[in-house]
């Protein structure tokens, strides 16, 4: 079975597309928002929280367009002028924080509803040249509470269409590894799309089922986000059609599917890694229960403060909950409805660790977000333990390689790149009729780092598999009958400080 990728979110960026190179949503014909007090989403939502009444009224506007400034571009500071000058502000709690955190800015029209054809094509511009990424503020809270630093190895289960993706690899400053998983073939070109766009050098772009994603090299990745398909029942102030279609039932539905990509993420941490769970879901049944599911379940795990008033400062936000309403199945004596709330004392203690943004408080959509951490006793994730024992003899020949899969350049390209244009010491693979740039992390652990089997044995480095890479890094090098032509449009920028020939200075004149 794959994940779902229609009718539900994915993320809050699933009922967009794009128009133009920006994310525009879709045409809502006649009124928006008829459907509202007379919604079963209405009737949950006053079962969820006591005030439900302010979340209605904030829940139907639409929502205000925000931006996120891409941190590793050298105009940055002209790109936050430039918003300045069309009456942006940058969003308190999303303001610049640690080295790589791009900063959060809202605009003052609403989302997708700019009146001044002058300031719409300035916006659309800066995005599709990768200076910001039009996204929904909340959306960028859950990579804010992750905690990279330059140099992780993180992995991304759930990635597409790519602007949490993105965020991460800002996040470490685009020195480590961004594996960016999707399992569906049309999201997984969307999410190449936007990393080109972007002009980042430390992602590795998968397609696998996120639930059977094939073990990574040792020890593990150091951190996980898994921002699960759900309802999206918290995205009402941009996908109207959710007072119509969402029921009661609409989380039980996905419940397994989240907990599983949850578990098989979790397998794949390195003890000391942390993890987090996110959804553009209130409902219950689709956080706190998959949350203390996958407690019970995987007992290295552990739920730790988030530190979102410090990450995120003045971010409104709600405890995770301890009791809600569900019409569970019925379980034997000696199992556990997942469900229900949970009855074990640690858990129930747990679970407030977790960070609910309700519509009504930040103006903005809703969210949840979970973060763990792996405080197992064991020197590899989870998944790898087993691979510790196994004797040298299990070593196997490495698999041929794919067609047209990106290698590691011949030395005659890479020389020329340094005769040609002067650049050197950096990491290209090769493929087609395209130099790319990697980060040296993706082939020194990546492409290098021995790998194990699922059914026992291991492999040298030297290659992709068992992945199913789509693309590794930004292609930076146009060629032609394998002869060096020019750096590409999308490379320009990572290229241009490096270049010392066929530089021309010029003036702003």
């Amino acid at each position: 079975m794959k994940e779902p990728t229609t009718g539900f979110a994915h993320g809050v960026d699933s009922y967009t597309t794009l128009e133009g190179g920006c994310c525009r949503e879709r045409p809502v014909s006649g009124s928006e928002w008829p459907h509202a007090a007379e919604s079963a989403l209405w009737t949950a939502v006053q079962s969820w929280r006591e005030d439900a009444e302010p979340w209605l009224l904030a829940a139907e506007p639409r929502l205000p367009e925000t931006l996120r400034v891409n941190p590793l571009r050298a105009d940055r500071a002209w790109t936050e002028r430039k918003l300045r000058e069309l009456g942006g502000e940058p969003i308190p709690w999303l303001s610049n924080g640690a080295a790589g955190s791009g900063a959060g800015w809202r605009m003052p029209w609403p989302r997708g509803r700019c009146e001044s054809p002058a300031a719409q094509a300035l916006v659309r511009a800066l995005h599709d040249t990768g200076r910001v990424t039009r996204q929904e503020s909340v959306s960028m809270i859950p990579v804010r509470l992750l905690g990279c630093e330059p140099g992780h190895r993180v992995l991304d289960l759930c990635a597409a269409p790519g602007s949490k993706a993105t965020q991460l690899c800002e996040e470490i400053s685009d020195v480590g590894v961004v594996v960016a998983n999707e399992s569906n073939p049309g999201r997984a070109n969307l999410l190449v799309s936007n990393t080109q766009r972007a002009g980042v050098t430390s992602m590795v772009v998968t397609q696998h089922d996120g639930r059977h994603l094939p073990r990574c090299p040792n020890p593990g990745f150091d951190r996980v986000l898994v921002d699960a398909p759900c309802t999206g029942n918290a995205t009402t102030r941009k996908n109207p059609e959710i007072w119509q279609r969402w029921r009661a039932s609409s989380g039980r539905s996905l419940h397994t599917l989240q907990l599983d990509l949850a578990r098989k993420a979790a397998l794949l941490l390195r003890p000391g890694g942390r993890m987090v769970y996110s959804t553009c879901s209130l409902d219950p049944i689709e956080n706190e229960a998959v949350v203390a599911e996958l407690l019970r379940s995987c007992d290295f795990l552990r739920l730790v403060d988030s530190e979102v008033s410090k990450k995120c400062p003045g971010l409104i936000t709600r405890p995770g909950m301890v009791d809600w309403p569900a019409e569970g199945e019925v379980a034997e004596p000696d199992e556990v409805d997942p469900f229900s709330p949970p009855s074990e004392p640690d858990i129930l203690a747990a679970l407030p660790a977790c960070v609910r943004v309700w519509n009504d408080e930040n103006d903005s959509g809703g969210f949840f977000v979970a973060l763990f951490e792996n405080v197992g006793d064991f020197e590899v994730a989870k998944a790898l333990t087993p691979d510790l024992e196994m004797a040298a003899a299990w070593l196997k020949e490495p698999p041929k390689g794919r067609r047209h899969q990106q290698v590691p350049a011949a030395a005659e390209a890479v020389e020329a790149v340094a005769t040609e244009w002067g650049v050197e010491g950096v990491t290209l693979f090769h493929r087609g009729q395209r130099l790319a740039c990697l980060s040296e992390e993706i082939q020194n652990w990546f492409w290098a780092g021995e790998r194990m089997l699922r059914k026992g044995g291991k492999l040298p480095g030297g290659h992709w598999h068992p992945f199913q890479v789509i693309q590794a890094g930004l292609p930076s090098w146009d060629m032609r009958k394998g002869r060096l032509q020019r750096p590409t449009s999308k490379g320009i920028h990572l290229l241009g400080p490096m270049l010392r020939n066929h530089v021309h200075e010029t003036t702003a004149k």
